[in-house]
């Protein structure tokens, strides 16, 4: 990643070597996969991050790991990454996260009727009360959205207003900023810190900021998500993103997603920042994120 980030042109060669001495190291795969798309060579990096598929087929942690690489590569990688949610959702539902990962591929894939009927299976799935702290809200706010989506599209508005009552629920009206946050990783705690532009900060001893926005829960057991939101529109930009590895646990390095999701009432944009961080108390910087859309 040092050499990447220096545009090294021995990066790539570097690589290679890696995953070719040690075809199975998911470090490797995950390594060659960002030197291919640093020379924005992603039909190669598509390839690499579906290899992990291929080798852990029976893993719905490693097959949502690589949904989360591919998508990333918009369309090079959107078919591969909505069929592996699906793969991994069958084998474990009772994860929360491929629930939400597979709502808005579909999203990101134009199929909102297909989105709003994974969402909603999200919402039913029953889950231990000491698991997913705050997913709850997270799937439901997902619903609520999806459902205006769908509905300014043209969906069947009695249909989707029946579904949401339902649940006790209606479909979202104004704007929304969040970040969310993944691991695919059991039984460890990596924690999401916002920071804005007026010395704020979220986190999990201070879930809200003063300048709008709040942290939803701290989910200390695996997985995720935690979620942080805004709504109406961002005042206090730049934030400053980053996850903290709070404990590591028996799982060794920690892989996953962090997500940007905009909404503005009828459509959403998304920006993607996969990471791996790898040692117990180490703090990884996400980047930022400003108060509209890039």
């Amino acid at each position: 990643m040092r050499a990447i980030a220096k545009r090294d042109p021995t990066a790539l060669e570097q690589a290679h070597a890696w995953r070719d001495s040690q075809p199975t190291d998911v470090l490797a795969i995950v390594a060659l996969g960002e030197a291919l798309e640093a020379v924005h060579d992603t039909q190669a990096a598509a390839r690499v991050y579906g290899s992990l598929i291929d080798l852990y087929p029976t893993r719905a942690d490693y097959r949502r790991f690589a949904g989360e690489r591919l998508e990333r590569l918009d369309s090079a990688g959107r078919l591969l990454a909505v069929d592996t949610y699906r793969r991994a959702v069958a084998d474990r539902p009772d994860q929360l996260t491929g629930h939400r990962l597979l709502a808005y591929a579909l999203v990101r894939s134009n199929d909102l009727a297909g989105a709003f009927d994974s969402i909603l299976k999200g919402v039913d799935q029953k889950h231990p009360d000491d698991r997913y702290r705050g997913a709850d809200r997270v799937l439901r706010r997902d619903a609520q959205m999806i459902a205006a989506a769908y509905l300014a599209g043209g969906g069947d508005r009695e249909m989707i207003e029946k579904a949401l009552a339902k649940r006790r629920l209606t479909a979202f009206k104004g704007r929304s900023t969040r970040v969310l946050l993944y691991w695919e990783t059991d039984a460890n705690d990596v924690d999401l810190h916002i920071r804005d532009a007026r010395g704020g900060h979220s986190w999990y001893s201070h879930l809200p900021l003063e300048s709008g926005g709040e942290l939803y829960a701290d989910v200390t057991t695996g997985y995720g998500p935690e979620c942080f939101e805004i709504v109406g529109t961002p005042s206090a930009g730049p934030y400053q993103l980053g996850v903290h590895y709070y404990r590591q646990g028996p799982m060794g390095y920690g892989m996953g997603l962090l997500q940007v999701v905009r909404f503005d009432g009828a459509s959403f944009t998304f920006e993607d920042r996969p990471y791996v961080i790898m040692q117990d108390e180490a703090y990884v910087s996400l980047g930022t994120m400003s108060a509209v859309a890039p």
